[in-house]
């Protein structure tokens, strides 16, 4: 099964990384950022969906860009898998079924957070290079070969490798798309981090404060989207429905 994991959650942060429908070793994916959950905590974030599954999925109903985030366009083939994703997440996880409109509100909102981040990493110098990259992801295979064999990170390492057709580490570590991709989680995980330093010393709020600062890029509305969709408020929204309020 497919699994989404936080940055902050565990060392290792690509032990789930294409939990969102990204094509086996996602060469191409890599260049879209396609359905990347962002380092922060979001509610209803895990999917039981097979990765061929999504890969099976078609857009017929959205047009082909759904919105636009500086040079950054978002496809409907995303949107659709990301409301496949969401949809799967509260009719089969959660048991809490929502209308369409909430899947497409939440997806979407998602979506173009994620792009407005990205553009904060490169606006604010945070970007990773490739071979900074590839030395983490060097740094992450000692980590698992140190550990047990039956230790449960090691097996959902070697799984997630197996799972998005790599035969060996080796492979993973060198493919484009996985370097690419790990470029893009390191970046934003550099970007929280300076968002995380401002807040005063004795004050336990990082994910309110992060959730602000995203809240933010959002309401200022440096986008556009060609739908009947308003994204704004949709991460609260999204928590409301998950706490049952």
């Amino acid at each position: 099964m497919l699994k989404k994991i936080l940055l902050y959650a565990i060392p290792v942060i690509f032990l789930g990384l294409f939990s969102s429908g990204c094509n086996q070793k996602i060469e191409q994916e890599a260049q879209t950022n396609n359905h990347i959950q962002v380092v922060q905590g979001t509610v209803g974030s895990t999917t039981n969906i097979e990765t061929p599954e999504l890969n099976n999925i078609k857009n017929i109903k959205y047009p082909d860009v759904v919105a636009e985030v500086g040079d950054t366009k978002i496809t409907g083939l995303q949107l659709t898998r990301e409301v496949t994703i969401k949809q799967n997440d509260y009719v089969n996880n959660m048991k809490k079924p929502q209308d369409e409109s909430f899947y497409e509100k939440v997806a979407l909102g998602l979506l173009v957070k994620n792009a407005l981040i990205d553009n904060e990493v490169e606006n604010q110098g945070k970007t990773v290079t490739a071979d900074e990259a590839k030395s983490y992801l060097e740094q992450q295979e000692k980590s698992m070969d140190s550990l047990q064999d039956s230790d449960f990170a090691k097996i959902t390492y070697n799984k997630t490798i197996k799972d998005n057709g790599f035969s060996n580490a080796s492979d993973y570590i060198n493919s484009p798309g996985i370097i690419s991709i790990t470029q893009i989680f390191l970046g934003r995980g550099k970007l929280k981090n300076s968002i995380l330093q401002s807040i005063p010393k004795g004050q336990n709020e990082a994910t309110k404060a992060w959730d602000n600062y995203t809240d933010k890029l959002i309401n200022q509305g440096n986008y556009k989207i060609y739908l009947p969709v308003d994204i704004q408020g949709y991460r609260q929204l999204e928590e409301q429905v998950v706490l049952g309020k």
